[in-house]
């Protein structure tokens, strides 16, 4: 009887782990790229701009992609960007729509990429066919732009660089990661794992 109920705990823990498992690769579907290293993922193109070292460049009064008139089925868009001059100004119009004001957004872009958040869903924009950089000085002020990616999530992807931070020559040419960590995953594995080492054992402590 004991061993009975202890094939039935790990059977409803692996179940679980499981359900989590899958509710975790969803997770990670809900992440649509419609631009990653610089490069078109659909039929978008730049317009006002230029591909350069696996991102696209543009000046700082207008810099235009367009996104190929992709659904926008998910509430948040994500712009891995950076600028440099006098950023204060910085300002992302999204399909001719809603003009974001990086400011409001709490966002102050440098020489160093961040993930800017546009809370597209809320603003009631369905579909992404423009996407303007702008409110800079085209003289003085470039925006550099790696990955445009729709997500459920609003957590941004990238942790914005602080003056504490020191970096290297390799450091400095190295590009950030965005993609999705993997330790959700290995957790489940690890738990699915015991759980089936601990119903082996209880079925052999059964007919022992």
């Amino acid at each position: 009887m004991r061993s009975l109920k202890l094939r039935k705990v790990f059977t409803s823990v692996a179940a679980s782990v499981l359900i989590v498992m899958l509710m975790t690769a969803q997770a990670f579907a809900a992440t649509t790229y419609l631009v990653q290293d610089g490069a078109f993922k659909n039929a978008g193109f730049i317009n006002a701009g230029e591909a350069i070292d696996s991102a696209i460049q543009g000046p700082g009064n207008w810099t235009q992609l367009n996104l190929g008139d992709a659904n926008a089925d998910a509430p948040y868009l994500h712009v891995i960007v950076k600028a440099t001059g006098d950023t204060a100004a910085a300002q992302i119009a999204v399909s001719d729509l809603f003009t974001f004001s990086l400011k409001d957004l709490g966002v102050t872009l440098t020489e160093e990429y961040q993930d800017v958040v546009l809370p597209i869903g809320e603003k009631g924009i369905t579909m992404l066919s423009w996407l303007n950089l702008m409110g800079l000085d085209g003289g003085s002020s470039v925006y550099t732009v790696k990955d445009v990616f729709l997500s459920d999530d609003a957590t941004s992807t990238l942790a914005a660089a602080t003056p504490a931070q020191t970096t290297d020559a390799a450091d400095e040419t190295a590009v950030p990661k965005t993609g999705s960590s993997a330790a959700p995953a290995i957790i489940a594995a690890i738990c699915m794992l015991v759980c089936g080492t601990g119903f082996m054992f209880s079925r052999k402590f059964k007919r022992a």
